[in-house]
């Protein structure tokens, strides 16, 4: 692509582009910012642009990718307390206490729910197994595990 060619090209998706650059960054000087980046782009990638079917579709992507480009390196890093990621190594008796109330809620579950999560966890047998048992499909399986595993997160939640 020569690069008169190339300047047609970029007057006419510069809008788009912009556009585009905008609608990601509310912000029309980073978008001016990510578009030239993406023009930048496309100018050291001219010689692969003459077997491109759609250059604006091209252009407003390379846009779009830029200005996300951009979004994250704003992202403001957080600093993180490294006391708070310490992770308190469990007692004996915090275990205990702690699989005493996970089997508790799993008893209020309905019956087909402990089962497969028993089974599964418990007597650590696999999808076949269990299917075999329970006789039951593995996309059900999957469905009562789901349907468990939703039920005890917001049982969990309810009882602290």
């Amino acid at each position: 692509m020569t690069s008169e060619v190339f300047k047609k090209m970029i007057v006419t998706y510069q809008p788009d582009m912009q556009r585009m650059a905008e609608s990601v960054l509310h912000d029309p000087y980073l978008s001016e910012d990510a578009v030239q980046e993406a023009m930048i782009q496309l100018w050291q990638q001219r010689n692969r642009l003459d077997s491109e079917r759609n250059l604006r579709a091209l252009c407003v992507t390379m846009a779009k990718r830029r200005s996300i480009d951009l979004l994250r390196k704003q992202r403001p890093f957080q600093l993180i307390d490294e006391e708070a990621l310490e992770i308190p190594e469990p007692t004996p008796n915090n275990i205990e206490e702690r699989y005493q109330k996970a089997m508790k809620i799993i008893e209020r579950l309905p019956s087909i729910q402990q089962k497969a999560l028993l089974m599964k966890y418990e007597e650590e047998k696999n999808t076949e197994e269990i299917t075999r048992e329970l006789n039951i499909s593995s996309t059900n399986l999957y469905t009562i595990l789901s349907r468990a595993y939703a039920a005890l997160r917001e049982m969990m939640k309810n009882e602290k």
